[in-house]
């Protein structure tokens, strides 16, 4: 029976990394947008969150200030989005989409529902539901897992680095050091 458990358990590492793999092989339509993936991720977590500022986004996207400075300069050369200082701290720049950014982020979200659509015809809607809440509740008790690693484990890595607390449920400091929420007000960052 214990080896039987050990088994499952095995599967169920197996079954993710083989998604995962199909996933990759199977990327998004991207009906022929004129720049890279990681401007769309841009351009959708600032529509998520109008007023954004660098510091949240670099957080947000796990990118360092020198690639998302990169990726801003792009992006606003296109007409996309547009950047300006903070009127209360003018060391924070502020991130917002042009209207040819919602444009852009409108139809980059119907591909990518059509995408999904598609990708997922396979389930119904019942198991789409069982298998969304599975994931989430392992990812949860993976991310807590990775906190618990020691320090020295932790892989260097933009997101994954923890300059508070390492342990679930201990206060950390937010994007803009300690003091400061770790999401904007009025609800849970969204990219």
């Amino acid at each position: 029976m214990n080896e039987e458990k050990s088994n499952l358990d095995s599967d169920v590492i197996l079954a993710y990394l083989k998604l995962s793999r199909a996933m990759r092989r199977c990327p998004p339509e991207r009906k022929d947008l004129p720049f890279p993936p990681a401007v769309g991720r841009l351009l959708e977590c600032a529509a998520a969150n109008p007023g954004v500022s660098s510091r949240e986004l670099c957080e947000a996207l796990d990118l360092r200030p020198s690639s998302l400075s990169e990726i801003l300069v792009r992006a606003e050369n296109d007409g996309l989005l547009c950047r300006t200082v903070d009127e209360n701290d003018r060391r924070v720049q502020r991130v917002s989409l042009t209207p040819g950014g919602s444009a852009v982020v409108a139809d980059m979200e119907k591909v990518r529902n059509e995408d999904a659509k598609k990708k997922t015809s396979c389930l119904t809607e019942e198991e789409k539901k069982q298998f969304c809440s599975l994931c989430n509740r392992l990812s949860e008790h993976i991310e807590k897992l990775a906190l618990e690693l020691p320090e020295g484990l932790m892989p260097d890595h933009p997101g994954l680095h923890h300059s508070g607390p390492r342990h679930p449920g201990e206060d950390r400091p937010g994007p803009e050091g300690p003091g400061h929420p770790p999401f904007p007000p009025g609800g849970r960052f969204r990219c």
